[in-house]
């Protein structure tokens, strides 16, 4: 059976979350096809949102009525200005967020809203007609029908994830890869590349000495991101503490004795990395003359135990990365929850694309998110929403100019005229 939507949007991501959004409130019929419903919105990494030159792009994503700005309002647990002593031009809103609260708070806002279907299910290619995108072909072999698509597929095209020796075909721990999609793209003639991520591990909060460590309170007053309701009285939830601890001597030793056991530096992994965003690894390597380096331990919510060690990014194995976490000041008989990894995946060069994000080799067919390169969720959010926008209009038949942002007029436009 073939079902037709005017936009498809392929991912439920923060890069999927909001090009769904936009694509149903510019009044197309739209459907979000995800893996699982219950993977909507989820914060693969650390539960924040915002920061340094991330918050504004929170605040143009909220000015176009996306929804990131608001669901961080909501489901915020520490608020912080970074650069507060700085001008407004380099100062960054960041919250620590409640990770189970935001990714329910995004579901329930897509659930509600008109013009946007929900399903389960897996792209693996493309119809085409006319040298356009006319739909999908899912790996069940039904198909979609579609006048536009937006695939937003994170990090899930041929994804491995890299533990020490141990290495499984997934886009994120335990979920599966999407490779029929990544054979699909790449038979379009695309440049493709590797690119590879990482996230630290997490412990147990009752097994951390807080005696030890620094507490990093967050502002007295709390700010929000939304712009659309500044003033009007607000009920943020509870606030917590953040904490700092920091590698040592220690630390250094057991990482540079064991780099051989790195895919990293085996040649294991083949992506190059952000370089905003290096693993614990790299920065030992990098920066021998370092004596520490700093770890950001922060709760993962209200409810949970769970604490990210923010900074401590590794693909060291599991048992190695027990000494390491434990080498922390305040750590020393943590309990490490999941280990960290490293996920490697494939990427579009987006030069390929057009300001609008859509594909010149398949008109219709629009890329968001980490598929294009870029890592962080406020990235894939702004992006997400220019391409929905686009695929909607494209979607609507009619010769309406596309949505694009300017370099002079906002950082999204920044960073998409950087990326193509």
């Amino acid at each position: 059976m073939r079902e037709r939507y005017e936009v498809v949007v392929v991912g439920g991501g923060h890069a999927g979350a909001e090009a769904a959004s936009a694509a149903a409130r510019l009044g197309r019929r739209t459907l979000l096809l995800t893996r699982e419903r219950a993977a909507i919105g989820r914060m693969s990494c650390n539960p924040a949102i915002g920061g340094l030159a991330k918050g504004q792009v929170v605040r143009e994503i909220d000015a176009l009525g996306g929804l990131m700005a608001r669901v961080a309002d909501e489901t915020g647990i520490q608020f912080k200005v970074l650069n507060s002593s700085r001008g407004p031009a380099v100062q960054g809103l960041r919250c620590q967020s409640d990770r189970r609260a935001y990714a329910a708070a995004v579901a329930e806002l897509l659930a509600r809203q008109p013009n946007l279907s929900i399903a389960e299910g897996s792209a693996a290619g493309f119809l085409v007609r006319g040298g356009r995108l006319a739909g999908l072909r899912l790996e069940d072999g039904s198909e979609l029908v579609c006048s536009t698509a937006v695939v937003t597929s994170g990090t899930f095209l041929r994804g491995l994830v890299h533990v020490g020796e141990r290495r499984e075909e997934a886009g994120r721990w335990g979920e599966a890869p999407s490779s029929a999609l990544s054979e699909s793209i790449r038979a379009l003639g695309l440049r493709m590349g590797r690119m590879k991520t990482g996230t630290p591990p997490r412990v147990h909060g009752k097994s951390i000495d807080r005696s030890r460590i620094l507490r990093s309170a967050g502002d007295p007053r709390p700010r929000r991101f939304l712009l659309r309701s500044r003033g009007e009285p607000f009920p943020f939830l509870p606030q917590v503490d953040c904490w700092l601890s920091h590698t040592t001597e220690r630390t250094h030793e057991l990482i540079r004795t064991n780099l051989g056991r790195s895919p990293l530096y085996s040649g294991r992994i083949e992506g190059r990395g952000p370089r905003y965003c290096p693993s614990i690894e790299d920065k030992v390597v990098r920066f021998p003359e370092r004596e520490r380096h700093t770890v950001f331990v922060e709760p993962e919510g209200h409810g949970t135990e769970w604490t990210y060690l923010g900074g401590l990014s590794m693909s060291l194995p599991a048992d190695l990365q027990v000494e390491i976490v434990r080498s922390l000041p305040g750590l020393e008989q943590a309990e490490v929850l999941r280990p960290a990894y490293a996920v490697e995946y494939d990427v579009v060069f987006p030069e390929q694309l057009e300001d609008t994000l859509e594909m010149r080799a398949l008109p219709g067919l629009f890329l968001a998110g980490q598929l294009n390169g870029t890592s962080g969720y406020e990235e894939a959010a702004g992006q997400g929403l220019i391409a929905g926008a686009n695929a909607a209009l494209v979607a609507g038949g009619q010769a309406a100019p596309p949505f694009t942002l300017g370099r002079r007029e906002a950082y999204i436009g920044v960073m998409i005229d950087d990326l193509v």
